[in-house]
């Protein structure tokens, strides 16, 4: 199946996306005139250090990097292929699934979610949410635009389109796909029931999603979409530096650290728990490294990597 992923059918997709969100359609929770807007966020840590109580103020670029993040390589000349296939990446996703269950331990990752569960403070962890319930005015447009179409500002950290990069866009629909597949899958294993199940102090500005609450869905997405493009992008996407030891250290590259913000964002919504968003990023790394084992997505990234 590969070297199929073509933007015929894409370009339709994710541009209606785009257009969604750009004029306040379901792609942006009905409600946001921008296509990525960007508020200030709790951090995901407090300064324990310093003895601080509250969350600082978690903008973009991150305010805690101790320099800013390097650019990639400078070009004057745009490299810009069109494969001229049959498939839309959205269809496409779905047969990539098929290829995707045959690998063996898929569904095995439980052993390794349900510490993060069992260990979780469930009253500690409900006190967290109702003290951020305050931010969610300085980020809640950007909360919105994250509902259904969180993937517009990945294609913002080194801008890409569906017709720019098809490859690389039909790469992070099949994330997209995977991850929503594995997330259901441990969800109904778990049934973890949501925060404002338990605390009626939370009152989500949204109708809570009708399925269980861990791993979380957008932690789990986010984090694997940010795993796949670290594959294909420049280092600049990924590349970052420990505030802490001052080594070089994917986590706290553009990409995870926005993964990180997308999954933090649906905890001030008061729709997770933080152990959700760990559970999430745990099973994106499990099952990354099931996913890059399919030869349909070994050739995909071969020549995503090509577009950049």
């Amino acid at each position: 199946m590969s070297g199929v992923v073509g933007p015929a059918d894409m370009d339709m997709d994710m541009d209606m996306d785009m257009d969604m969100a750009a004029t306040g359609g379901a792609g942006a929770g009905g409600s946001s005139q921008y296509l990525r807007p960007i508020g200030v966020s709790p951090a995901v840590k407090r300064q324990e250090a310093l003895d601080e109580n509250w969350w600082r103020g978690n903008k973009w670029p991150p305010t805690d990097q101790p320099e800013a993040w390097q650019n990639a390589p400078l070009t004057k000349e745009s490299k810009n292929p069109f494969p001229g296939k049959p498939w839309g990446a959205k269809w496409y996703s779905i047969a990539v699934l098929g290829e995707f269950v045959k690998q063996p331990g898929w569904d095995g990752f439980g052993p390794q979610l349900k510490p993060i569960l069992d260990n979780a403070d469930v009253e500690k962890e409900l006190a967290e949410l109702a003290a951020l319930i305050e931010y969610r005015p300085a980020v809640m447009n950007e909360i919105l635009a994250q509902l259904d179409n969180f993937i517009v500002y990945f294609r913002g950290v080194l801008s890409f389109t569906p017709s720019s990069h098809p490859w690389t866009n039909g790469l992070t629909t099949i994330a997209l796909k995977v991850g929503e597949f594995q997330v259901m899958y441990y969800k109904a294993r778990f049934n973890r029931p949501r925060p404002s199940v338990l605390s009626p102090r939370l009152m989500p500005a949204i109708d809570v999603p009708g399925h269980a609450s861990y791993p979380s869905g957008h932690s789990t997405q986010s984090h694997l979409v940010a795993l796949c493009l670290a594959e294909v992008m420049p280092k600049a996407a990924s590349e970052g530096i420990d505030p802490n030891t001052g080594r070089p250290d994917p986590a706290h590259g553009p990409l995870q650290r926005l993964a990180e913000r997308v999954a933090r964002n649906r905890e001030v919504l008061g729709v997770h728990y933080p152990s959700d968003s760990e559970g999430g990023k745990q099973l994106a790394i499990s099952t990354f490294r099931l996913l890059m084992q399919c030869p349909t997505v070994q050739a995909i990234v071969k020549n995503a990597k090509a577009e950049w």
